[in-house]
């Protein structure tokens, strides 16, 4: 299966470290910046469940 974490930086690492213990992940992509003027950034997960 294939995450999309838009969030705050501190966030998306939190939320991609949760997903971790619970699921099979295979990859994690670098943090890429939102477009505009947003805060957020995006990481992309793609994982199995175990």
């Amino acid at each position: 299966m294939k995450i999309r974490i838009i969030s705050l930086p501190e966030e998306a690492e939190q939320a991609a470290d949760l997903i971790a213990r619970a699921l099979d992940v295979i990859e994690v992509s670098e943090p890429y910046p939102s477009r505009g003027n947003s805060r957020n950034v995006r990481i992309y997960i793609e994982a199995r469940l175990p």
